[in-house]
């Protein structure tokens, strides 16, 4: 699964949880919590998002992503690290 392939859950995700809160477009560059995403969203989000990809992998290494971009760039690089160990 490619990386804008994981960006494309992530926004499908990010628009499902925050539903009910208005913002601007989603971009790779949109930040969580001006999307209405909390801490509690962020972590549902991540764990959608591994469930789909059948990733388990500890939230704190997801911390580090400021952007939607870098959160999806993550997911590709855990992703491939598994494949590459398999």
């Amino acid at each position: 699964m490619t990386e804008n392939h994981i960006y494309d859950l992530i926004v499908a995700h990010v628009a499902d949880i925050s539903s009910g809160v208005e913002h601007g477009p989603i971009t790779r560059s949109s930040m969580l919590s001006p999307l209405g995403m909390d801490s509690i969203g962020r972590a549902e989000l991540i764990a959608r998002i591994q469930e789909e990809l059948s990733l388990a992998i500890p939230a704190y290494e997801f911390h580090q992503a400021n952007d939607l971009g870098e959160l999806a760039a993550i997911f590709a690089s855990k992703l491939a690290e598994r494949q590459k160990s398999a």
